[in-house]
């Protein structure tokens, strides 16, 4: 087996000629990732949250030209709004999380491969002084 130094470089990509470039590009990807994923959860939050407070003067004004005000049935349709909403917050909530996981595991892929690649470079160059150093000792003997 011959040393290759640059076996782990790819001359095709510009963006990713070394594993250093390699994995500088997908830390950026990930990063990006995530900025994208926690800024729709922000702007999910937002959007939801606007709407439930819009609808519960609505939801009192009704109940009370019903005159259902002081009745269970306007607590009932109160608690049914907050818990429709606090579920899908949970959800909006498990999808980030969930996103996120992915997230680090594709960059503990990336650092995965990376150090692999650098594991390799190294056994790679100790298989060729190991065979160096065995030709040598078989020219002196």
């Amino acid at each position: 087996m011959a040393y290759q130094p640059f076996s782990n470089y790819n001359i095709s990509d510009p963006y990713g000629i070394s594993p250093e470039q390699r994995l500088s590009r997908s830390l950026a990807g990930t990063t990006r990732t995530a900025k994208r994923a926690k800024r729709g959860y922000e702007t999910d939050r937002f959007d939801l949250g606007k709407q439930y407070k819009k609808q519960v003067p609505q939801l009192l004004s009704n109940y009370a030209q019903r005159g259902f005000e002081t009745s269970g049935v306007k607590n009932l349709g109160m608690a049914d709004a907050a818990a429709n909403y606090s579920r899908v917050m949970a959800e909006r909530g498990a999808m980030l999380d969930d996103a996120l996981t992915n997230i680090a595991l594709e960059r503990m892929g990336a650092y995965g491969d990376y150090f692999g690649s650098r594991f390799q470079d190294s056994f790679d160059a100790n298989t060729q002084r190991a065979s160096t150093a065995a030709k040598i000792r078989e020219a002196l003997s």
